[in-house]
């Protein structure tokens, strides 16, 4: 039986439960006030009687005979041990439910039955009254859990199709998270292990591309001077600094791509303000928000961040460079800002791609910049400010700052 037939039948049940115990409580209440009052009309009628008999040197009689014009349907019987010395009123039929009360007068045992066939009646039509309306409230309930079955599983199917496509490297959309908390948050971390897996395996893909293409000149260079230097082509002093720079081109871009590879780390609770007052430079001019800005990120990755947006500035750019945060909705938004000419409008979509042709340096500082935002959910996107360059990182708010 699956998950959802399982909770739709726990609600059926529940319900029915809960349904059959409210009848039985309402009947056994009933029941109670019904015998209380058939108590209370017997002694009534008990005290009738006694007023009515008189005790006569020939024995008891009957003084009142109204009493039997009353609107209890009673009998009585006067007894003196078994014998029966006077009598009055109806008399119990088979078939028929009475009730009978005894009780001493005058030396004598007076036994009184009173008719209850009307209280029963009652009885019975209130226990009718609450059973009848069960069976459908019981299947209405039915239908309700099997509604909220499929509401609460539905995520649960959706992520188990989101993992089968998962397992087979087709990487899914972000799935919609759901109105319950735990779900939610289940389906969230979903979604970071997506993103992380989709950015490790672009991070394998691009190391593996721009090694064997950023890596061949400097090796060839390498190589060439090897062979004039074995060949007496080339003296020493003419080939070692070609050979130092071949070294240090291809040690800098093995660096920058051994960083783009081995992005990783533990996430944590990280509140932006506070990290970007403790590690911002005094020739930095800060634009921070009086709130909180809480973030799940790794504090190390975003301080290379940091460093990678400004040193990108100040090489670039022209001071002043700013710094600033902002909070909007459940958005993060981290800007760095230099005042220096900006780039070409065609170039903005491309930037923090690796090795663009054209600009200064590898660019793997900008795509190291962009991996670790898409790592953590967000983005970063690049706007001329006019003037200067803003360098803009979003980031997920999070949202959970309790458990921070």
């Amino acid at each position: 039986m699956s998950l959802r037939w399982r909770l739709a039948l726990a609600f059926l049940l529940l319900a029915a439960f809960a349904g059959a115990l409210e009848a039985l409580m309402g009947y056994w209440s009933f029941r109670n006030l019904v015998e209380r009052d058939i108590q209370g009309d017997l002694m009534e009628v008990t005290e009738r009687v006694k007023r009515a008999l008189e005790l006569t040197p020939s024995g008891p009689r009957l003084a009142r005979g109204e009493i039997f014009g009353a609107h209890y349907l009673f009998g009585f019987r006067l007894l003196d041990g078994e014998e029966v010395v006077l009598e009055g009123g109806f008399a119990p039929r088979e078939g028929e439910a009475w009730r009978t009360w005894r009780t001493a007068w005058q030396g004598y045992t007076l036994e009184v039955s009173l008719r209850v066939e009307e209280y029963r009646r009652a009885l019975a039509a209130h226990l009718r009254s609450m059973v009848l309306p069960l069976a459908p409230i019981v299947g209405l309930a039915g239908l309700l859990g099997l509604f909220l079955a499929h509401r609460l599983t539905r995520p649960l199917a959706l992520l188990g199709q989101a993992l089968d496509h998962l397992s087979r490297l087709r990487f899914p959309q972000a799935l919609p998270e759901p109105p319950e908390r735990e779900l939610a948050r289940v389906v969230e971390a979903f979604n970071r292990m997506v993103r992380a897996v989709q950015v490790a395996l672009e991070r394998e893909r691009a190391f593996t591309r721009h090694a064997s293409h950023e890596l061949r000149t400097p090796l060839a260079v390498l190589q060439a001077q090897v062979e004039a230097l074995k060949g007496g082509y080339l003296p020493p002093e003419q080939a070692l600094p070609e050979m130092e720079r071949a070294l240090s081109r291809a040690k800098a871009t093995l660096a920058g791509l051994l960083d783009l590879a081995w992005l990783q780390g533990d996430l944590a609770p990280l509140e932006l303000g506070g990290f970007l007052r403790a590690r911002l430079p005094r020739d930095v001019t800060a634009k921070l928000p009086r709130g909180q800005a809480w973030v799940l990120a790794h504090e190390d990755l975003l301080e290379r961040v940091l460093e990678n947006l400004l040193e990108n500035a100040r090489l670039h750019g022209k001071p002043p460079v700013e710094v600033g945060l902002e909070v909007e909705g459940e958005e993060v938004r981290l800007w760095v800002r230099d005042h220096g000419p900006g780039v070409p409008e065609a170039l903005l979509p491309r930037l923090g791609e690796p090795f663009l042709p054209g600009a200064k340096g590898t660019g793997l500082g900008l795509a190291f910049v962009r991996q670790v935002a898409a790592w953590l959910g967000g983005g970063v996107r690049w706007e001329n400010a006019a003037p200067g360059l803003r360098a803009v990182v979003t980031l997920p708010r999070w949202r959970h700052v309790d458990e921070a």
